[in-house]
Protein backbone atom coordinates (compact mmCIF):
# COMPACT_ATOMS: atom_id res chain seq x y z
CA UNK A 1 0.00 0.00 0.00
CA UNK A 2 1.58 3.64 -0.95
CA UNK A 3 1.62 6.44 1.61
CA UNK A 4 -0.90 9.01 2.08
CA UNK A 5 0.47 12.09 0.01
CA UNK A 6 1.22 14.13 2.81
CA UNK A 7 4.02 11.41 3.64
CA UNK A 8 5.05 11.45 0.35
CA UNK A 9 5.82 15.12 0.20
CA UNK A 10 7.08 15.08 3.22
CA UNK A 11 9.41 12.61 1.82
CA UNK A 12 9.97 14.33 -1.67
CA UNK A 13 11.30 17.32 0.99
CA UNK A 14 13.62 15.38 2.81
CA UNK A 15 15.36 13.95 -0.01
CA UNK A 16 15.90 17.31 -1.14
CA UNK A 17 17.35 18.25 2.00
CA UNK A 18 19.97 14.75 1.57
CA UNK A 19 21.39 16.10 -1.69
CA UNK A 20 24.80 16.40 -2.05
CA UNK A 21 25.14 19.13 -4.01
CA UNK A 22 22.31 21.46 -2.16
CA UNK A 23 20.02 24.07 -4.40
CA UNK A 24 20.02 27.18 -3.67
CA UNK A 25 16.34 27.95 -3.23
CA UNK A 26 13.39 25.06 -2.59
CA UNK A 27 10.16 26.30 -3.71
CA UNK A 28 7.07 23.75 -2.78
CA UNK A 29 3.74 24.37 -4.79
CA UNK A 30 0.59 22.07 -3.82
CA UNK A 31 -2.18 22.21 -6.73
CA UNK A 32 -5.17 22.47 -3.37
CA UNK A 33 -8.03 23.29 -6.47
CA UNK A 34 -6.52 20.20 -8.98
CA UNK A 35 -6.12 22.29 -11.37
CA UNK A 36 -3.53 20.50 -12.87
CA UNK A 37 0.41 20.23 -12.23
CA UNK A 38 1.63 22.43 -15.16
CA UNK A 39 -0.25 25.37 -13.62
CA UNK A 40 1.95 24.53 -10.15
CA UNK A 41 5.23 24.38 -12.78
CA UNK A 42 4.79 27.49 -14.37
CA UNK A 43 4.11 29.38 -10.83
CA UNK A 44 7.47 28.02 -9.52
CA UNK A 45 8.91 28.78 -12.48
CA UNK A 46 8.17 32.85 -12.84
CA UNK A 47 9.45 32.91 -9.23
CA UNK A 48 12.72 30.90 -10.10
CA UNK A 49 16.03 32.90 -9.36
CA UNK A 50 18.62 30.63 -10.39
CA UNK A 51 20.39 29.62 -13.64
CA UNK A 52 19.04 26.18 -13.96
CA UNK A 53 15.22 24.88 -11.98
CA UNK A 54 14.51 20.81 -10.68
CA UNK A 55 10.84 19.88 -10.85
CA UNK A 56 10.45 17.42 -8.26
CA UNK A 57 6.71 15.69 -8.03
CA UNK A 58 5.44 14.92 -4.66
CA UNK A 59 5.37 10.87 -5.19
CA UNK A 60 9.18 10.77 -6.30
CA UNK A 61 12.28 10.83 -4.14
CA UNK A 62 15.78 11.81 -4.92
CA UNK A 63 18.62 9.77 -4.17
CA UNK A 64 21.02 11.88 -2.41
CA UNK A 65 23.70 12.52 -5.39
CA UNK A 66 21.01 13.09 -7.87
CA UNK A 67 21.46 17.24 -8.35
CA UNK A 68 25.41 16.65 -8.02
CA UNK A 69 25.24 14.29 -11.13
CA UNK A 70 22.95 16.04 -12.87
CA UNK A 71 24.91 19.38 -12.79
CA UNK A 72 28.17 17.39 -13.18
CA UNK A 73 26.80 16.91 -16.81
CA UNK A 74 24.88 20.31 -17.37
CA UNK A 75 28.29 22.24 -18.93
CA UNK A 76 26.90 21.43 -22.67
CA UNK A 77 23.29 21.06 -21.62
CA UNK A 78 20.00 23.20 -21.89
CA UNK A 79 17.87 20.16 -19.62
CA UNK A 80 19.55 17.01 -17.98
CA UNK A 81 17.82 14.48 -17.24
CA UNK A 82 18.61 10.63 -15.51
CA UNK A 83 17.10 7.37 -15.27
CA UNK A 84 14.59 6.19 -12.26
CA UNK A 85 14.52 3.08 -10.30
CA UNK A 86 10.45 2.70 -10.42
CA UNK A 87 7.96 1.44 -7.96
CA UNK A 88 4.44 0.50 -8.41
CA UNK A 89 4.85 -0.33 -12.10
CA UNK A 90 7.94 -1.83 -14.01
CA UNK A 91 8.21 1.66 -15.97
CA UNK A 92 11.20 1.61 -18.28
CA UNK A 93 10.40 4.97 -20.95
CA UNK A 94 12.59 7.29 -18.23
CA UNK A 95 15.39 4.68 -18.97
CA UNK A 96 16.76 5.17 -22.16
CA UNK A 97 19.89 7.16 -24.01
CA UNK A 98 18.98 10.30 -25.52
CA UNK A 99 17.30 10.61 -29.41
CA UNK A 100 15.41 13.14 -30.13
CA UNK A 101 13.29 10.77 -32.31
CA UNK A 102 12.30 9.20 -29.96
CA UNK A 103 11.26 11.57 -28.06
CA UNK A 104 9.28 13.13 -30.20
CA UNK A 105 6.80 10.52 -30.60
CA UNK A 106 6.62 9.04 -26.34
CA UNK A 107 8.22 10.41 -23.18
CA UNK A 108 11.55 9.53 -22.77
CA UNK A 109 12.61 12.47 -20.90
CA UNK A 110 11.38 12.59 -17.34
CA UNK A 111 9.34 15.45 -15.43
CA UNK A 112 12.76 15.35 -13.35
CA UNK A 113 14.82 16.67 -15.61
CA UNK A 114 16.89 19.87 -14.32
CA UNK A 115 16.23 22.35 -16.88
CA UNK A 116 17.67 25.87 -17.30
CA UNK A 117 15.65 28.81 -16.30
CA UNK A 118 15.57 30.63 -19.16
CA UNK A 119 14.86 28.12 -21.37
CA UNK A 120 11.09 27.48 -19.32
CA UNK A 121 10.58 31.76 -19.56
CA UNK A 122 11.43 31.79 -23.41
CA UNK A 123 9.14 28.73 -24.03
CA UNK A 124 6.17 29.86 -21.98
CA UNK A 125 6.25 27.33 -19.30
CA UNK A 126 4.46 24.16 -19.57
CA UNK A 127 0.66 24.07 -21.57
CA UNK A 128 -2.59 22.64 -20.14
CA UNK A 129 -2.72 19.45 -22.09
CA UNK A 130 -2.56 15.81 -21.60
CA UNK A 131 1.01 14.78 -21.18
CA UNK A 132 2.03 18.39 -20.83
CA UNK A 133 5.71 17.19 -19.37
CA UNK A 134 6.92 15.41 -22.54
CA UNK A 135 4.87 18.21 -25.01
CA UNK A 136 7.25 21.12 -23.31
CA UNK A 137 10.27 18.79 -23.91
CA UNK A 138 9.47 18.65 -27.38
CA UNK A 139 9.19 22.14 -27.72
CA UNK A 140 12.38 22.48 -26.01
CA UNK A 141 13.96 20.21 -28.56
CA UNK A 142 12.00 22.15 -31.59
CA UNK A 143 13.59 25.44 -29.84
CA UNK A 144 17.10 23.66 -30.44
CA UNK A 145 17.62 22.90 -26.60
CA UNK A 146 20.55 20.38 -25.63
CA UNK A 147 19.58 17.29 -24.13
CA UNK A 148 22.24 15.35 -21.35
CA UNK A 149 21.20 11.89 -20.57
CA UNK A 150 22.88 10.77 -17.33
CA UNK A 151 22.06 6.79 -17.44
CA UNK A 152 22.25 6.41 -13.61
CA UNK A 153 19.29 5.79 -11.46
CA UNK A 154 18.87 8.62 -9.54
CA UNK A 155 16.11 8.91 -8.41
CA UNK A 156 12.73 6.89 -7.37
CA UNK A 157 9.71 7.30 -9.52
CA UNK A 158 6.48 5.92 -7.46
CA UNK A 159 4.11 4.76 -9.55
CA UNK A 160 0.19 3.93 -8.43
CA UNK A 161 -2.50 2.93 -11.40
CA UNK A 162 -5.07 5.17 -9.47
CA UNK A 163 -3.64 8.35 -9.58
CA UNK A 164 -3.74 10.34 -12.70
CA UNK A 165 -0.25 10.95 -15.23
CA UNK A 166 -1.28 14.03 -16.83
CA UNK A 167 1.94 14.84 -17.52
CA UNK A 168 2.68 11.68 -19.54
CA UNK A 169 1.24 10.70 -23.47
Amino acid sequence: MMPDRKDLLREAMESVRKQTLQPADHLIGVDYRQVGGYRVRNLLASAVNTTWMHVLDDDDVLFPEHLEKLMAASQEADVVYSWCQSEGDDFQLYNRPFDPELLRTTSIVSHNAMVRTELVLDLGGWEQEKGYDWRFWVRALDAGARFVCVPERTWLYRLNTTWRHESRP
